[in-house]
C-alpha cells in the first residue's frame, strides 16, 4: 500500500502545479496501461486464471496462452482505486481498466503516471439517455410454430440425427434476460441444469432476470422448449447469461462491457459466444463511428470479437437492422473477421428491408450468412409466444445450429466449422452484400464434414454411395485441381455406357450426383473419375 500512497501523493502534487481551469468532465473512462508488472500470474501457469475447460479448448484448437491472456496487474488496479476512482471493469486482452471518477482535476494529471499510457471517455456522467428502444422490429401473436424457422436451414434434420448442441457451452451477451427463471419456454433448461450461471457487467452483480426482455427473446430462439409449439435451435446446449448492454443509453462503455463479457466467456471455457448487439452511433455524436471504421480493426467490440475467435471460440453476431435507414450498413462487431455475422430473410428466403448491408469497409463479404429474421417465434414476457423481427432473432438460429454441427464433428476446429457453414450457403459461389453467402443448409454442411472425416480416415480420394444402386449415385471427390470433373461408366467389355461433366469450381471437395441407372441394365460397371490428369477407377453394381 506504500506504493499506492506514493502514486496518490505524486498525482496530488502534479495537480497543485496545474493552472486553474484545466479540467475534464465526470464520467467513466478507459485507462490504457503500459504493462502488467507486479502481476503474480504467468503464461507458464495458466491454470491460475483460466479454468480447466478453457485450457482444454485451447489444447484442442492448438492455441497457446500468451501475454495478452494475463490478467491486469492487481498493483495497478489498487493504485487506480487509491486515486479515488471506482473500477467498472477491465480487459486483460487490451490491458485496460475502465473506471468512474468525478474528480475533474485528477483527469488532467492521470496520464502523467508512469504506468498509464492513455485515457479516453467512454461515458459521461450524468449521461444523456436514449429515448427510444435500440432494436427495431415488431411483435405480435404467434401464428406458426418454430419448425418453420428451423426447417429453412434443415436444422430439423440435424435435430432428428440426434444433435441438439449437447456438450457445448454458449455465452449469451445481451441486455437482460427478463424472467428466464419463470417463463415456460425455459422450464426444461432449469430442469436439466443447462443454465450454468449469470453475470451483469453493467451493474456488477449476478441479477439478470429483472432486466430487459431482449436477451430472454434471444435465448428462447436458442433453447426454448414448449412441446408442439417451440423448439430452440440448440435445445441441448448449456448457457451462461451475461448482461453487457444498458438499454437506457448508448455509449462506448458498452463495448468495454462486451469485451469483459467475452473475456469471461473465454476464461470459463465457453465454446461459443452469441451476441445480438451492435454499435455505431452513440448518444454523444463526437464518440460515434463512421462506415470507414467498420473494418474489423477499429472498434473496441470488433477487436474483442476477433480476440475471442483467436482463442478458439465460435462468435456469432447480428449484422444490424440499418438496411432501410440512413446508415444502411452493418454495425460492429459484425465487421470482425473470423466470426459469423448474420443477416435476415423472410420465410421465403428473401432479404427483409431492415437487414444491414455489407460489405465491411475493407470490402470483405458481410454479412456472412442469413437466416429467418421476420416474424420469428419467440417467448413473450407475459408467458405467451409472440413473433419478433430483426437480425437479433436471425442470429440465434445460426448460433444454435452451428453448435449442433460442432457437436456432430468435435474433431474440427472452430474456423473449419465456420467456413463449412459459409460454404453451405445457397449463394456461396456468388455471394452478395445483402445475404452474404446466403442461407446455410446445415444438412449440406453435415454431409460435407462427414465426407471430410471419411477422407481423413480413409486414403481413397473418392466416395460413392449407394453402391449397389438403382438409378442415382452420389459421387464425392477430393478435388486434385480446379479443373472440370468427368465421370464415365464402362461395362466389363470396356465399352463406355455413360459420361457426364461438371464445371470447375474452387471447392476442394465436390459432392456430385449422377443418374445413369435409367439407361443401363443391371450388372457390374467400372466408374472412372477424371480430374485434370488424375484418374480414379471404382467398381459399382447396378441393381434391377
Amino acid at each position: 500500500m506504500k506504493t499506492n500512497l506514493r502514486l496518490f501523493l505524486a498525482s496530488l502534487f502534479i495537480t497543485l502545479l496545474l493552472p486553474p481551469g484545466v479540467c475534464q468532465q465526470p464520467g467513466i473512462y478507459t485507462i490504457g496501461l503500459t504493462d502488467k508488472n507486479g502481476s503474480p500470474y504467468s503464461i507458464e501457469h495458466p491454470e491460475a486464471f483460466l479454468t480447466a475447460r478453457s485450457l482444454k479448448r485451447r489444447a484442442r484448437e492448438n492455441i497457446p496462452v500468451t501475454y495478452n491472456d494475463l490478467p491486469v496487474s492487481g498493483v495497478y488496479l489498487d493504485s487506480i482505486r487509491s486515486l479515488g476512482m471506482k473500477i467498472h471493469c477491465y480487459s486483460r486482452w487490451f490491458n485496460t481498466i475502465t473506471a468512474y471518477t468525478d474528480d475533474t482535476l485528477l483527469l488532467d494529471t492521470i496520464t502523467r503516471i508512469s504506468f498509464i499510457r492513455n485515457i479516453r471517455l467512454v461515458k459521461p456522467v450524468p449521461a444523456k439517455k436514449t429515448k427510444i428502444a435500440k432494436w427495431v422490429g415488431t411483435t405480435s401473436a404467434a401464428s406458426f410454430t418454430s419448425p418453420v424457422q428451423i426447417r429453412m436451414l434443415h436444422g430439423d434434420t440435424i435435430h432428428r440425427l440426434g444433435f441438439t448442441g449437447q456438450g457445448l457451452l454458449i455465452a449469451v451477451l445481451d441486455a437482460g434476460f427478463y424472467h428466464v427463471n419463470e417463463l415456460p419456454a425455459f422450464d426444461s433448461l432449469w430442469a436439466r441444469n443447462q443454465i450454468k450461471g449469470t453475470w451483469d457487467f453493467v451493474d456488477g452483480n449476478s441479477q439478470v432476470f429483472e432486466d430487459h426482455t431482449h436477451g430472454m427473446n434471444v435465448l428462447s430462439i436458442l433453447a426454448g422448449n414448449i412441446p408442439g409449439k417451440m423448439e430452440g435451435s440448440a435445445p441441448g446446449a448449456d448457457f451462461w447469461l451475461l448482461r453487457t448492454e444498458d438499454v437506457y443509453s448508448e455509449y462506448p462503455v458498452e463495448e468495454e462491457n462486451w469485451t469483459a463479457g467475452a473475456e469471461f466467456a473465454d476464461s470459463i471455457g465457453a465454446d461459443m459466444i452469441h451476441s445480438s448487439l451492435g454499435y455505431y452511433i452513440f448518444d454523444d455524436p463526437s464518440l460515434s463511428y463512421n462506415y470507414q471504421d467498420m473494418n474489423g480493426r477499429t472498434t473496441t467490440v470488433a477487436r474483442a470479437a476477433v480476440m475471442a475467435a483467436r482463442r478458439g471460440m465460435i462468435v456469432v453476431v447480428s449484422a444490424g437492422n440499418e438496411g432501410n435507414k440512413p446508415w444502411h450498413y452493418i454495425i460492429s462487431p459484425a465487421d470482425a473477421d473470423s466470426i459469423l455475422a448474420v443477416g435476415a430473410v423472410d420465410s421465403l428466403g428473401l432479404p427483409v428491408s431492415f437487414t444491414s448491408y455489407g460489405p465491411s469497409s475493407d470490402l470483405r463479404v458481410k454479412p456472412d450468412v442469413s437466416a429467418m429474421g421476420l416474424h420469428v417465434l419467440v417467448q413473450g414476457p407475459s408467458g405467451t409466444l409472440i413473433r419478433g423481427s430483426g437480425t437479433s432473432f436471425s442470429s440465434p438460429l445460426i448460433t444454435g445450429l452451428t453448435a449442433c454441427l460442432w457437436q456432430a464433428f468435435p474433431g474440427f476446429n472452430a474456423q473449419k466449422i465456420i467456413q463449412t457453414v459459409r460454404e453451405s450457403g445457397n449463394h456461396f459461389m456468388h455471394p452478395d452484400y445483402v445475404t452474404g453467402y446466403g442461407i446455410p443448409d446445415y444438412l449440406k454442411a453435415y454431409t460435407k464434414l462427414s465426407v471430410l472425416k471419411h477422407f481423413a480416415e480413409h486414403p481413397s480420394p473418392v466416395l460413392v454411395y449407394p453402391n449397389p444402386f438403382i438409378n442415382h449415385i452420389n459421387v464425392i471427390v477430393k478435388v486434385h485441381a480446379t479443373q472440370p470433373i468427368v465421370i464415365q461408366l464402362f461395362d466389363l467389355t470396356g465399352r463406355k455406357v455413360f459420361e457426364q461433366s461438371f464445371g470447375e469450381t474452387p471447392e476442394k471437395i465436390r459432392i456430385l450426383q449422377i443418374e445413369p441407372g435409367r439407361n443401363i441394365s443391371s450388372g457390374v460397371y467400372i466408374m472412372q473419375i477424371i480430374n485434370d490428369s488424375v484418374k480414379t477407377d471404382t467398381k459399382i453394381v447396378k441393381l434391377r
